[in-house]
């Protein structure tokens, strides 16, 4: 008997990746722009990159179309 493995899903990927690409961004923005680091209040610029990390990862998961799935059937001894 071998065991398949489940596709990654296009939710997870999408919602991951954003996330990390954006808090790596904004993160660089607030480190090494001078317009950001001087403008913010230190307590803002601590949190704005996990901030904006999340909001944009939650949005393209959410916007990310759903892992297409084989059917699956029960077992026949369950039908009893």
């Amino acid at each position: 008997m071998t065991a398949t493995r489940a596709p990654i899903e296009t939710k997870v990927i999408a919602g991951s990746s954003a996330s990390a690409i954006t808090g790596l961004i904004t993160w660089a923005l607030v480190t090494y722009v001078p317009a950001f680091h001087s403008g913010l209040p230190p307590s803002l610029a601590a949190v704005l990159p996990f901030a904006v990390a999340t909001i944009l990862g939650s949005i393209s998961a959410y916007l990310a179309p759903h892992t297409p799935r084989a059917a699956v059937k029960a077992p026949e001894h369950a039908a009893r």
